[in-house]
């Protein structure tokens, strides 16, 4: 918080702050009140545009008291970034105040617009909704100032009731006396409900039939009768099954087309997860705050969950607890429910392959039904989707790969301010946008892939609706180099409406400047790897080292590109790939690994004279296509993958498993060209067939290729060192959400005295892109 400034006044005075940062929908002006009462002041406080404003009526010193000690006293989910005296006087000079009061929002004032994000369920909720002798018992909405839906109810700012999709919704006698009696929880929280006013659940089936009647009861036996239930939840539907029914999760497979890719589970509780995973100190704290994401874990060995159903790829497992009282409730059983409780269920996204979650109950109707055997509808309603946030642990340290429900939209703070607002529209897979203000940057809750119309029309909705909750009006829009991106051409028709310019953004230079702003830093090296990205040269980059000036970035080093016949087709089909690199290198590939990688004479001819002829043959120097082909070299790819990076993933498990000692030495080579330091796999290709690799490779060849990639990476930076003086080097791109190679390359360049900066709270993949989009272009460069 910045240091107020110490005014001289009287004994008796007046003083009047504006307090901004995470202000609203947190419970912040209740304990103000509360705390303000406690101390014996007078006055109120009040909600405005974009901050609260308090005014304090009392002795000099005890006001002086309370705003020294208020930074410590904030309730669990608030942030105070700036207190700001903006008047004081002596009493005298004003109308006296009869007490302290939550005075009527403004929402005419200007001011920093901050949207609350959404709250996980309190321990003190959960209590309540299964204490038989509570009026909230069983009540699925129940929420306090702590807890409960924000950015997906939010209709604009200030975050008042009447500005929310809780205004159909008005509070009966009991209700009301809790939001207006200042010793209650719920004093002022504007998600307050119960039975008696607040929303209601009802299940649709197949055939049409709604049933209002023990809806619960009802959910809970068709889950334990082994049917999908799709859940209407915060942000949207989830697919929920019981975890260990075998039929049940290959059949939610089969008919949401997911083959291989992971599946979240929901735990009952904390006590119950331990049973199944490993669980860090780190883990437990995400997992019980009030953001409650997903996060990345290991499995433990006979736990009984089913690996190959649930990530038959890798031996980590996404996991969460309940995050709302309609999920807590669908794990116990109330009075009458002969279900037992569930430990675990699957929860995962509702929606078809490659569309976004559903938010809406029409939605449900026509792209669930089929996927799911009945509907768990409600008629509190979602005005933006929010999916569930994904974390990971890095180093001990929280590290966000999806950021939704309980993270966005929360700003990101800079440590310079931007010249000009901007909307930036981020990348087509993973996507997300973001506006950039003053010292910073909103990204919006995770979008997702731009590969279907419904995707197309949630970036529309985002990208109108964002700009305006903040109050921002853009003037500037960055979008991708890549001009067929969806998102880029949704950003030129946004730039025409509003008449302001278009900024074009290299996608590795936005990568790069992601995680250095991040860390408080746009000056320095940054190495990105990931899987695609058009460079300025109009080739396919991905294994970059940039220079990264305010006036721009300089390329240092790359991978020499390998050859992708068929162009995206190729990406889909490791083998391709592969067989592509040998094909470049003049290598043979063995007979034995044709056959098993399922490659016949006439494709490897076709994709020759492909290559020969540069007919739809574009060249890639992305670090992720190499981990794809020696991922199909080494034995563990299929022949077609199912979802982005599973070679890749498949590859890093494999390398998970082995030792470090005794591993072979895989060779690369390196020249520089024109300035260009460019790193050739050939000779770790040659070397692997001379070993003669087939089917069912040790894994220690996973582990030594990690190595070889660290130690490339490890090269092009003492290359980048030699020509910019710095002791830090940023590593972004979806490339270093490799456990094992991030773990390498951090641990190498800290032995070298080279601090590597990694990201934390904005995602290394194209999740991220929006936010480096919006600090580039918002710099007036």
């Amino acid at each position: 918080m910045e240091m107020r400034e110490r005014w001289k006044c009287g004994v008796t005075e007046r003083r009047i702050y504006d307090l901004t940062g995470v202000v609203q929908g947190v419970g912040f002006r209740p304990t103000l009140a509360r705390l303000a009462r406690d101390a014996g002041l007078l006055g109120w406080v009040q909600n405005c545009s974009g901050k609260v404003r308090l005014l304090l009526d009392g002795d000099r010193e005890v006001i002086e008291a309370f705003a020294d000690n208020l930074p410590s006293m904030l309730p669990p989910n608030a942030r105070l970034d700036r207190m700001e005296l903006v008047e004081c006087g002596r009493i005298e000079e004003y109308a006296k105040t009869a007490d302290f009061h939550i005075r009527e929002s403004d929402s005419t004032s200007s001011g920093e617009v901050v949207i609350p994000a959404d709250l996980a369920i309190c321990d003190l909720c959960a209590r309540e909704i299964l204490s038989v002798d509570n009026r909230r018992y069983g009540y699925p909405f129940t929420t306090c100032t702590a807890c409960g839906p924000r950015y997906t109810v939010v209709n604009a700012m200030p975050y008042d009731r009447e500005r929310t999709t809780l205004r159909d919704f008005p509070l009966c006698p009991r209700c009301r006396a809790e939001y207006t009696d200042p010793d209650n929880r719920r004093f002022h929280a504007e998600s307050i409900a119960c039975p008696e006013c607040g929303p209601h659940l009802w299940i649709e089936m197949l055939n049409g039939v709604r049933v209002d009647e023990d809806v619960l009861r009802f959910a809970r036996a068709t889950l334990s009768a082994g049917q999908i239930v799709a859940v209407r939840g915060i942000g949207g539907f989830l697919l929920a099954a019981d975890a260990f029914n075998l039929e049940t999760l290959r059949l939610l497979r089969e008919r949401k087309r997911r083959p291989d890719k992971p599946f979240a589970i929901m735990a009952r509780d904390l006590r119950t997860l331990r049973k199944y995973v490993k669980l860090t100190d780190a883990a437990v704290s995400l997992l019980t705050s009030a953001t409650a994401p997903i996060v990345i874990v290991e499995s433990r060995r006979y736990s009984g969950l089913n690996r190959e159903l649930l990530n038959r790829d890798i031996a980590t497992i996404g996991v969460m607890l309940p995050t709302s009282p309609l999920h807590k409730l669908l794990f116990e059983p109330l009075v009458g429910d002969d279900v037992p409780a569930f430990d675990l269920l699957v929860m995962t996204s509702g929606n078809r392959a490659g569309e976004p979650i559903c938010i809406g109950n029409d939605e449900a109707r026509e792209r669930l039904l089929g996927i799911a055997d009945i509907l768990l509808c409600h008629d509190r309603e979602i005005n933006l989707r929010n999916d569930d946030s994904l974390f990971a642990i890095r180093a001990g340290v929280p590290q966000v790969w999806r950021r939704a429900r309980g993270c966005a939209p929360d700003a990101i703070r800079l440590d310079r301010k931007l010249s000009r607002s901007v909307l930036a529209m981020g990348a087509e897979l993973k996507n997300s946008v973001a506006v950039g203000m003053n010292d910073r940057v909103v990204l919006s809750p995770h979008i997702g892939d731009l590969d279907t119309p419904e995707a197309v029309s949630g970036l529309e909705r985002v990208a109108d609706e964002l700009p305006r909750f903040l109050e921002i009006a853009p003037q500037s829009v960055a979008i991708d180099m890549h001009g067929d991106m969806q998102s880029s051409r949704l950003g030129r028709r946004l730039a025409g409406r509003y008449d302001i310019p278009v900024i074009e953004v290299q996608h590795h230079h936005a990568h790069a400047m992601a995680c250095m702003a991040e860390h408080g830093h746009d000056t320095g090296l940054a190495l990105v790897m990931d899987g695609t990205g058009l460079g300025d040269d109009g080739a396919i980059w991905g294994a970059e080292l940039l220079e990264i000036a305010r006036s721009g970035y300089r390329r240092l080093a790359t991978f020499e590109p390998a050859p992708l016949p068929g162009g995206d087709a190729a990406t889909l089909r490791p083998p391709r790939q592969l067989a592509a690199r040998l094909l470049q290198y003049g290598l043979e590939m063995p007979e034995e690994m044709r056959i098993r990688l399922g490659l016949s004479d006439e494709e490897l001819n076709a994709w020759s004279l492909q290559i020969k002829n540069r007919i739809n043959t574009p060249f890639t120097h992305a670090a992720g296509r190499l981990f794809d082909s020696f991922s199909a070299l080494l034995g563990f790819s299929d022949n077609i993958v199912t979802y982005e990076a599973q070679a890749a993933i498949r590859l890093e498990s494999a390398a998970r498993a082995s030792s470090r000692r005794g591993l072979p030495q895989l060779p690369f080579s390196s020249e520089e060209r024109n300035g260009l330091l460019f790193i050739d796999w050939r000779p770790a290709f040659e070397n692997i067939l001379d070993a003669k690799i087939k089917t069912g490779s040790e894994s220690y060849w996973a582990l030594a290729f990690h190595q070889a990639v660290t130690q490339a990476a490890l090269k092009m930076i003492e290359y980048g060192l030699a020509q910019v003086e710095t002791s830090v080097i940023a590593l972004s791109g979806g490339v270093f959400m490799n456990q094992v190679l991030s773990d390498l390359l951090t641990e190498v360049l800290s032995k070298h005295g080279i601090i590597p900066l990694v990201h934390r709270r904005v995602p290394a993949n194209d999740g991220g892109i929006a936010f480096g989009q919006a600090v580039i272009s918002g710099t007036g460069v």
